[in-house]
C-alpha cells in the first residue's frame, strides 16, 4: 500500500504506490497542484499554497 520510491531525476524519495496515487489524485481534484510544462512534473497553485499548509501544519518557503 505504501513504499518509497526513488525518482531518478531528482534523486530524491518520494510516496509511491496505492497511498501515493490516491493522494496525488485528491490534490489534482481540488485544484492544489497541475501539471507543470512536462508530464513528470507538478506545481503547486495559488490555491495549494493556501490549503496544504493548513492541512498538514507546515510553512512552505515563499
Amino acid at each position: 500500500m505504501v513504499r518509497a520510491c526513488l525518482d531518478w531525476t531528482e534523486r530524491r524519495h518520494h510516496l509511491a504506490g496505492t497511498a501515493g496515487a490516491v493522494l496525488c489524485r485528491a490534490l489534482f481534484d481540488r485544484g492544489w497542484v497541475e501539471r507543470g510544462r512536462d508530464r513528470r512534473s507538478v506545481r503547486l497553485t495559488v490555491s495549494g499554497r493556501t490549503a496544504l499548509p493548513a492541512l498538514v501544519g507546515v510553512a512552505l518557503p515563499d
